[in-house]
């Protein structure tokens, strides 16, 4: 497993070996393997990425991007982009901790390069039920869509 944490802002302090703690404990539970960039910037840099490839003019909370179409060797290969700052100001609205809201983005990065999909209301609510199982079982307590 390789965990590549790359810290372009400087709303909330990155704790490395907790985040890569989390993201391996994530990937141990879904039984894969991955080599993967997990970038934290602010709304800025992550509008620009979703308007840059996805045509998308606006800040979004986590963007994820595989590097291939499908895993190779039960291995997922991919960056994980999350809006640091996006996660501080949600945490506050959603009265629970910027380091649960930030590992709510990662999960839900993590889950997107398994396959999930959120496009369609059914896909979308057996993903956010997902991210839930995933957050209580690593004990966070965050709230995630219906």
């Amino acid at each position: 497993m390789k965990l590549e944490i790359i810290n372009l802002q400087k709303h909330y302090p990155i704790e490395q070996n907790k985040i890569k703690k989390l993201v391996r404990r994530v990937l141990k539970i879904e039984k894969r393997d991955a080599e993967l960039n997990l970038v934290f910037i602010d709304n800025k840099g992550i509008k620009e990425i979703n308007k840059k490839f996805l045509g998308h003019n606006y800040a979004t909370d986590v963007l994820s991007f595989a590097y291939h179409e499908s895993p190779l060797n039960n291995t997922i290969a991919g960056e994980i982009l999350v809006s640091v700052e996006m996660a501080v100001q949600q945490a506050q609205n959603r009265a629970c901790s910027a380091e649960g809201e930030i590992a709510l983005y990662l999960i839900h990065g993590v889950l997107h390069l398994l396959g999930y999909d959120d496009k369609k209301k059914g896909d979308a609510k057996r993903m956010h039920q997902r991210e839930g199982d995933l957050l209580a079982r690593l004990g966070y307590r965050v709230p995630v869509p219906d």
